[in-house]
């Protein structure tokens, strides 16, 4: 009985615990970029010690910080005393919890509540692992510098601890502390633009909302003008290819099933009618804006560093894949999946007896491929446009489905295995560009205009 009750209890804690800290984790994800679909990866609970454990790079902040740290307060004899007697103090209390819980085990001793010693066992490693890289010398370190290797690299960091006590100010008084701005703050606010109006006026209309294009010193977009430049470029890019899409997905229907050769010229050729339709486009835009293409790409290079930009831009681009047309009735949620599951495993194997010969020399069309056969099956047996089926996409969140992605999940993974086996090469080549995407995913980097989701 003593037993259950306490496992009871560990139990509770645990469960406030993980509650505890999921809404820090919650609050904390707020402040960082955030992909436009995010389901959970359930295979993760497989193997979850391994998955929970530090990767290399991420030993660094535990490492770093505290070297970094009792460098820079050595410069304030208070705050270096307390410095000296927290890391005694530190040593000697995880010295002796840890003689007394392993007596505890070794005594088999009934009242051990094997979740709380699990959970204060971890802490109390991680709190060694500081202890210990705060210990570590490294030959020729001393009062001028201070010597660390960086964790997953054969890089090394020496710090000069003058220079460093000259940069750091020590107050008397504290400071305020907030978290940082959430992914709201950051957006740049775009108003929206009627995309059914007509070229001309659709165009006099973004040159008033983008208005004064701010640039930098080095003469490129500043964020907030790249990202309403980008956002209007893709819109006026849906409205010059409306009909381009209708068109090319019956081209390839025509096709579907008499000549997988046939098939493959008429994607092709869809794919280039679109890119050249999406170069008429930029330039047009560009024109109006009065920017050079040099100027927007050159733009475009600096601000993808920015973690910030490179997943707003990313979601953008998603969305701007949404069509406009309305979600037909019968496609209800249950029905979307149902068809997702029943076109891409269709896909595939279509992909797999006629085309997978075909992407020897060109793996980058090979999740092109899979999305089009998809739509394509989908269009031939059950009458849905790609359009069409497109928004049940998105108005159904189909992606955030957990078992619609890890479908495709592993769908990604056999497409590379099997590209793999007919070249090496090209395990290197998918994996850059993220494995691909069947049926409406859109590798990083994006992929040619229209094709992707």
């Amino acid at each position: 009985m003593q037993r259950k009750q306490s496992a009871k209890g560990s139990y509770d804690k645990l469960q406030n615990r993980l509650s505890s800290a999921l809404e820090a984790v919650n609050k904390l994800a707020e402040t960082v970029p955030k992909p436009f679909y995010s389901a959970p990866d359930q295979s993760i609970l497989k193997n979850l010690l391994a998955e929970a454990e530090d990767s290399y790079f991420w030993q660094n902040f535990k490492k770093a910080a505290p070297i970094m740290f009792c460098v820079a307060v050595e410069g304030d004899e208070g705050l270096k005393q307390m410095r000296d007697m927290s890391f005694i103090e530190e040593l000697l209390k995880t010295k002796s919890i840890l003689q007394l819980l392993n007596e505890k085990l070794e005594s088999n001793a009934a009242d051990v509540d094997i979740i709380e010693y699990s959970i204060a066992t971890k802490m109390l490693e991680q709190k060694l692992a500081i202890l210990t890289s705060l210990n570590v010398s490294v030959d020729g370190d001393g009062d001028e510098k201070a010597s660390f290797n960086i964790f997953g690299t054969n890089k090394s960091i020496v710090i000069d601890k003058a220079k460093l006590r000259e940069a750091i100010t020590i107050q008397e008084t504290p400071v305020v502390e907030k978290m940082a701005s959430s992914d709201a703050d950051k957006e740049v606010e775009i108003a929206p633009v009627d995309m059914n109006l007509p070229e001309e006026e659709f165009l006099d209309k973004v040159v008033e909302a983008v208005g004064t294009l701010q640039k930098t010193e080095k003469k490129t977009l500043q964020k907030d003008s790249f990202i309403k430049v980008f956002k209007y470029m893709g819109d006026f890019n849906k409205i010059k290819t409306r009909e381009l899409k209708k068109n090319a997905q019956q081209k390839r229907c025509d096709a579907f099933n008499e000549d997988s050769k046939v098939y493959l010229e008429a994607l092709k050729a869809g794919i280039q009618e679109e890119e050249k339709a999406f170069e008429s486009s930029s330039r047009i835009m560009f024109d109006k804006l009065c920017i050079t293409q040099e100027c927007f790409e050159r733009s475009q290079q600096e601000l993808m560093n920015d973690p910030y930009v490179s997943m707003q831009l990313f979601n953008m681009g998603v969305t701007m894949e949404q069509p406009n047309s309305k979600v037909p009735d019968e496609l209800t949620n249950e029905k979307t999946i149902e068809l997702v599951k029943a076109s891409n495993n269709y896909a595939f194997e279509k992909f797999k007896t006629d085309f997978i010969n075909c992407m020897s020399e060109d793996p980058m069309m090979a999740p092109i491929m899979i999305s089009c056969i998809a739509h394509d099956w989908i269009f031939l047996n059950h009458k849905y446009p790609e359009e069409d089926f497109k928004s049940a996409l998105f108005a159904h969140k189909i992606y955030e489905n957990p078992e619609i992605s890890r479908m495709l999940q592993e769908k990604q993974m056999e497409l590379m295995m099997i590209l793999a086996q007919n070249n090496p090469m090209m395990m290197q080549q998918m994996a850059m560009m993220g494995g691909g995407m069947p049926q409406g995913g859109m590798p990083p980097g994006g992929m040619p205009p229209g094709m992707g989701m």
